[in-house]
């Protein structure tokens, strides 16, 4: 080998040495770089690193039901299932004239129970008194009629004069009337609801302040909030024993009363 291809082969070979030390010199400095802006950067508190105050809360309304619903229903008997039918159509039709009467429109009543069915009664054939009675002398079910019952429920503003209503039934010839049952709607339930969350948590927050108080600290915010849901009751009334000042059936309706309860953990600082 020439000293010429000597000399140029020991010239790479130094140019590769440099280039690798200067490789390495470059990610050791963007280590220490970035070993030192991590050291610098100061540690963030997030409000799991806080303390807390778990609590509850509560609120509480007297509510009166918004709409009613009462239950008429015609009760026939007959020697054959088309007789019963034919007579509770003919005095069904006569009590739905007659809440039409009163202005109780269509949209108003809805059919409960519609059933026709047969009407046993028990008889034992003569037999001769001897014991034990032979198996012809057991008593035996026969069919002595039928029974058809129609009932429609009708749902009305709660300040409706239910009595009334019932009354007109009645006198129609509705011989199968139901305790009037007072209730919420949907609509009423919901505003209450929405009402009774926001005074809950209020409830909560004003205990929580308290207690963050008593040991030098606040309230700076929520961490979790956990809602009881609850249902609204349905008050049953029943007509027989109330009777109005002119002898007509008198229906009152009661209020309600409905509590909503939360727990909800806030964050101290």
């Amino acid at each position: 080998m020439s000293d010429q291809n000597i000399k140029r082969r020991n010239f790479a070979l130094i140019a590769g040495i440099l280039a690798i030390s200067m490789v390495a010199a470059t990610i050791v400095g963007g280590q220490m770089m970035t070993t030192a802006a991590a050291q610098e950067q100061p540690t963030k508190t997030t409000d799991s690193d806080k303390p807390t105050v778990s609590t509850s809360g509560s609120a509480t309304v007297k509510v009166d039901p918004d709409r009613v619903t009462v239950t008429i229903g015609v009760d026939t008997k007959g020697d054959t299932a088309a007789k019963a039918v034919a007579d509770n159509s003919r005095i069904m039709k006569r009590v739905l004239d007659a809440l039409k009467d009163l202005g109780i429109t269509a949209n108003r009543t809805a059919t409960s129970n519609y059933s026709v069915f047969p009407i046993y009664d028990s008889r034992s054939p003569p037999c001769i008194d001897i014991y034990p009675q032979p198996p012809e002398c057991a008593p035996k079910s026969e069919v002595t009629g039928y029974r058809a019952v129609n009932s429609v429920s009708v749902t009305l503003e709660a300040t409706a004069d239910v009595g009334k209503v019932i009354d007109a039934a009645v006198d129609a010839g509705a011989n199968n009337v139901s305790g009037a049952y007072f209730f919420v709607s949907e609509a009423k339930q919901q505003e209450i609801r929405d009402s009774l969350i926001k005074q809950a948590i209020d409830n909560a927050g004003s205990r929580a302040d308290k207690a963050a108080a008593a040991v030098g600290m606040s309230v700076v915010s929520v961490q979790s909030i956990n809602l009881n849901d609850f249902s609204f009751p349905v008050y049953y009334k029943n007509f027989d024993a109330a009777q109005g000042e002119n002898g007509g059936t008198d229906i009152l309706p009661g209020q309600q009363e409905v509590a909503m309860s939360v727990q909800v953990t806030f964050v101290m600082g």
